[in-house]
């Protein structure tokens, strides 16, 4: 089987059923990731793989469909979302990750799935999608185009040191510019035109977009 898309829904702040839906119809493999199967179940779709270690899932092991795959890991030394990826590399042709329910609700969630996606293969496109922002991992290997969002605010925070970041199309545009987790960011730009974009040299940066 050759998977490219792959969505996951986490157990965060749970997606609408229409945001659910139209990331499901553009995903090769979709993953319900322990209590992220709550919204698959709310929206009445199924995933076709539930993983974690069904600590707060919300249902009965045996009630699980049949079209359903259960995988199901007990280790506490590792996350659910880790784990989701780790059962990923198993497939070699992944060009993109779309997680939702990974924002909202604990901090501490937060931030560990943003650590967490910043170890993802440099190649691979990573979104974190909700009702209010849009946000996107930018490497070296994966520059960004951000069409039709003139006027949105948009704000790009380094994960990790980042060397040489530009943009075009930013209302205070950037130009080879080193960016660092010691404080140089650039938050609350503006895009200034229907196509704006977004490249570094080195390291990996997090584009965060208001809806």
């Amino acid at each position: 089987m050759s998977v490219e898309n792959v969505l996951i829904v986490l157990g965060g702040k749970a997606p609408s059923e229409q945001n659910l839906g139209w990331r499901l119809e553009e995903a090769d493999l979709s993953i319900a990731v322990d209590s992220g199967w709550l919204a698959f179940r709310t929206a009445e779709v199924l995933p076709d793989i539930l993983l974690g270690d069904m600590d707060s899932w919300g249902g009965e092991i045996e009630n699980i469909p049949n079209d359903v795959h259960l995988i199901e890991e007990k280790a506490q030394d590792t996350t659910d979302f880790q784990k989701a990826l780790g059962h990923l590399a198993l497939y070699e042709d992944l060009n993109e990750i779309v997680i939702l329910g990974g924002l909202g609700k604990r901090t501490d969630h937060l931030i560990s799935n943003f650590m967490t996606a910043s170890k993802i293969n440099s190649e691979v496109v990573v979104i974190f999608d909700s009702e209010k922002e849009w946000i996107r991992r930018v490497t070296p290997e994966t520059p960004l185009k951000i069409m039709g969002q003139e006027g949105a605010t948009v704000s790009l925070l380094p994960l990790y040191p980042c060397k040489s970041v530009s943009t075009s199309g930013l209302e205070w545009e950037i130009k080879e510019r080193d960016f660092s987790i010691q404080g140089t960011a650039s938050q609350s730009n503006i895009c200034k035109s229907n196509e704006s974009s977004i490249s570094l040299v080195q390291g990996s940066l997090l584009v965060i977009l208001q809806k």
